[in-house]
């Protein structure tokens, strides 16, 4: 089974991202998810939710606000070991997350995290407007990598 996980803080502006672009493409992965077995997680920032419904043979699909320095909008993509890896060298608002749970699982868990650069991180229940005047753009190349690696699951 392929997991996306839309991880982030719909209270945190830009934080929220990845929730409201699941929430936005969720019906698309939905209607692909019946023949290819995809589950759309929303887990907000309830990691130990999020951790517990991983099964050791899926593949997890990670969808997170992300800040690399990139422009906002941009949508970069890497496999979900590196980015599990790179996680505790980099700052977290969470004093744990996700990522520390699959770091201290015991066997490696397979799939990509998505990152989606942030412009703006602060208290408002609304996305930045550099991430609004996108949004558009980044819900077609969070889809189009989803596809892509459903394609590439199938053999083809």
């Amino acid at each position: 089974m392929i997991k996306v996980i839309g991880i982030g803080n719909r209270l945190m502006m830009d934080d929220g991202i990845a929730i409201a672009v699941l929430e936005d493409i969720g019906n698309k992965l939905a209607s692909i998810g019946e023949s290819v077995g995809i589950e759309v997680i929303i887990a907000e920032t309830d990691f130990q939710f999020c951790f517990h419904q991983l099964r050791a043979d899926d593949f997890v699909i990670v969808v997170d606000a992300s800040y690399l320095g990139g422009g906002a909008g941009n949508v970069h993509s890497c496999e979900l070991q590196k980015a599990i890896t790179a996680y505790g060298q980099t700052n977290s608002q969470h004093d744990m997350s996700v990522f520390d749970l699959m770091r201290l699982y015991s066997k490696p868990v397979k799939g990509c995290f998505i990152g989606i650069e942030i412009a703006e991180a602060g208290f408002g229940c609304e996305l930045s407007d550099a991430l609004k005047d996108k949004f558009n753009d980044i819900c077609l190349d969070v889809e189009r990598i989803i596809f892509e690696i459903v394609k590439e699951m199938e053999g083809g």
